[in-house]
């Protein structure tokens, strides 16, 4: 029984764990996404 709960809580903190590495993976391409944006637009010659 020792083992089973051992066996679950390291399955809990792996899960956990790519859930926020994945969630941290997303971040960070978001955030180069939006500055690769930024870059992309060409600013307006209006005066």
């Amino acid at each position: 029984m020792i083992k089973k709960l051992i066996k679950l809580k390291l399955l809990k903190f792996i899960l956990i764990g790519s859930v926020s590495a994945a969630y941290a993976l997303k971040r960070y391409c978001d955030r180069k996404n939006e500055v690769k944006s930024k870059k992309d637009k060409k600013p307006s010659l209006t005066r």
